[in-house]
């Protein structure tokens, strides 16, 4: 009898199993969304689409993008953070993933415990531009001209604790040059700002700047990240200018909610690499300058701990806080 009731309990396991394994082998049977936390339009929306058309195409399946704006990515991050793990709600994560858990002193989510990475999709190194009119030609020349003006020195950012505010903060922390920081709201005005010389400097995404770097009204000192661009093959490295370790880059990458089965997750990773390495993709990107690097959801979690901890540093130095 014992027996007979163990081995009914293996089969049942079993079954159990089986079943499971169909339904994750059945993936996906409905439309998948991916979340942007951000508005319409910029790299991050238009990231989000390619590889939801791309998905699309290989799994035969919708795939909706859906934008929740607001609240530096909380409210988007919040959505997927909380959804089931089934596979169909993905979030588009951004640098905000590795930054606000310093910024705030609570979230509404706990990245760490509900999100799952999936895919490292993008780097973004920044290019810092200067106005045309800028009597200032260098990189070298930019820190000499804010040593000269200490505090003088003002720099545009989409807002407070941003991705392009804490690259310079950065930068100021490893120079001990002083600048002053003008948020805007929104990366239009704060453009616009560096292009009418009402600030001195913008640590822009290049794929943003790109336009204005090539037509000569903003002038392009150095990159943040660790190499040169193929796109900005004359502009140095921050690192090449004699900052040392300094690389700063922003990043995309899909995220899933912690529960989701590790079967969908290796496999939105196998698909998600292809559609970001197909040559066609690549080649869109390469001409914006940003990178697209290929990894496992293992090496994207050791990415997001070592982001984490490297503004975490920075924020805590610069005493920011968003709360």
């Amino acid at each position: 009898m014992k027996r007979i009731l163990i081995l009914g309990l293996i089969a049942v396991g079993l079954s159990g199993a089986m079943q499971t394994q169909a339904a994750h082998a059945a993936y996906p049977e409905k439309p998948i969304r991916i979340i942007v936390p951000f508005a319409p339009g910029g790299i991050a929306d238009g990231t989000a689409r390619v590889i939801g058309n791309g998905l699309a195409i290989r799994f035969n399946q919708s795939v909706i993008v859906e934008n929740r704006p607001g609240g530096g990515a909380i409210i988007g991050t919040t959505v997927v953070a909380k959804a089931p793990g089934d596979g169909y709600t993905l979030l588009l994560g951004s640098t905000n993933i590795s930054t606000n858990p310093s910024l705030y002193k609570s979230l509404p989510y706990d990245a760490e415990k509900e999100l799952k990475p999936v895919s490292l999709v993008m780097l973004l190194p920044a290019a810092l531009v200067v106005p045309s009119s800028l009597p200032v030609k260098s990189f070298a020349d930019l820190l000499s001209y804010a040593k000269e003006k200490p505090g003088k020195i003002n720099y545009s950012s989409v807002g407070l604790g941003s991705y392009p505010h804490l690259a310079i903060e950065s930068l100021v922390q490893k120079t001990g040059v002083k600048m002053t920081h003008v948020p805007y709201k929104g990366f239009a005005p704060a453009t616009m700002a560096v292009l009418s010389g009402e600030v001195e400097l913008l640590a822009s995404d290049v794929p943003s700047a790109l336009q204005y770097i090539q037509s000569g009204k903003v002038r392009a000192l150095a990159v943040t990240g660790a190499k040169r661009l193929a796109v900005l093959p004359n502009v140095p490295t921050v690192q090449e200018e004699g900052v040392k370790d300094y690389d700063v880059v922003g990043w995309l990458g899909i995220m899933a909610p912690s529960d989701t089965p590790p079967e969908i997750v290796n496999l939105l990773n196998s698909e998600i690499n292809k559609i970001m390495q197909s040559p066609d993709v690549q080649k869109r990107f390469a001409e914006q300058g940003v990178d697209t690097p290929v990894g496992d959801p293992a090496a994207f979690k050791q990415f997001l701990t070592q982001k984490k901890a490297e503004w975490e540093k920075v924020i805590r130095a610069g005493k920011i806080s968003l709360d």
